[in-house]
């Protein structure tokens, strides 16, 4: 039997994130810690900053005030996965 190597996965890190497009808030000074390893689900209501959460987490976009903390990761560009 051989057991499959699991990647734990990276630690994520936002302090008094805020994301603005204009005069409308997104996301108002928004703390949060992911840990290694840990599954997270996003629910909320339409228009509610869900898309904008995970494209701040992904580094996709830069948080009005505030910072992301993410490790850095090499892609494969055929594929997407980690390199």
């Amino acid at each position: 039997m051989t057991t499959a190597r699991l990647n734990p996965g990276i630690p994520l890190l936002l302090n008094g994130v805020s994301k603005r497009y204009g005069s409308k808030t997104i996301l108002n000074e928004l703390d949060l810690h992911i840990p290694t390893g840990q599954f997270v689900a996003v629910v909320g209501r339409s228009g509610g900053g869900k898309s904008t959460l995970l494209r701040l987490l992904a580094g996709w976009k830069n948080p009005t005030p505030g910072s992301c903390w993410r490790v850095r990761r090499r892609w494969r560009k055929s594929r997407r996965i980690p390199g």
